[in-house]
């Protein structure tokens, strides 16, 4: 009876010492799973959206799903890459907002030039630019929306020769409403950049040929 009694007894003790055991195991899974929950809670507030107060950068580009840029912003704008890897020199840095075509070929930009300071929007075909909205950055508020094709175009201009409608075909000028005339600084100007490349036209693209001949031939 003593051997038997003795052997309930350490029975008995080995399933206390189970019980305790268990009893810290279980205490320990629990304290784990809070401690996930926790840090599962704290990761999910560190994902929310960061506010900057100032972000200085000389570029920011953006891409789609492919890596394409689609658009860009930047101090210093790279040249401008057309249908068929045509590269477009821009003729002057600039700088602004540019957006780009499924192809990554640029469709137009917001920017201002540095040589002349203007300030452009332009809107462009695979190919070339089809249309510009620009602004001088003086105080006769020079301005002008201009829209081509080859061989084809329409321009409404402000400037210090007037205001008007001009439709020019391959000629120049074909259609000026009002018809203006040039002032004496504006014909000085068109006389050189004339003489400066003379196989361009330049009166042409934009003054009636009696405005240009009254000009040209005064000099």
């Amino acid at each position: 009876m003593d051997n038997i009694e003795a052997r309930i007894r350490a029975c008995e003790l080995e399933n206390e010492r189970l019980r305790k055991r268990m009893g810290r195991t279980n205490a320990l899974w629990l304290v784990g799973l809070l401690l996930a929950a926790g840090g599962g809670a704290l990761a999910g507030t560190g994902m929310k959206p960061t506010v900057f107060d100032s972000i200085r950068a000389r570029e920011v580009v953006v891409v789609d799903g492919k890596g394409i840029v689609r658009a860009r912003l930047a101090g210093d704008m790279p040249d401008a890459v057309m249908a068929g890897g045509h590269v477009s020199k821009r003729g002057s840095k600039a700088a602004g907002v540019m957006l780009y075509d499924e192809e990554g070929i640029e469709r137009g930009g917001y920017v201002t030039m540095d040589e002349g300071s203007n300030v452009l929007l332009t809107l462009d075909s695979k190919y070339r630019q089809a249309t510009m909205f620009v602004a001088g950055p003086d105080q006769s508020q020079t301005s002008a929306l201009r829209m081509w094709a080859p061989g084809r175009a329409i321009e409404l201009r402000n400037d210090e020769n007037g205001a008007r409608l001009s439709v020019s075909d391959q000629t120049g000028v074909a259609l000026q409403q009002p018809a203006v005339g040039l002032t004496a600084e504006s014909c000085k100007d068109m006389a050189e950049l004339e003489h400066k490349y003379p196989s361009e036209h330049i009166c042409r693209a934009k003054f009636t040929e009696a405005a240009c001949n009254a000009c040209l031939g005064a000099h």
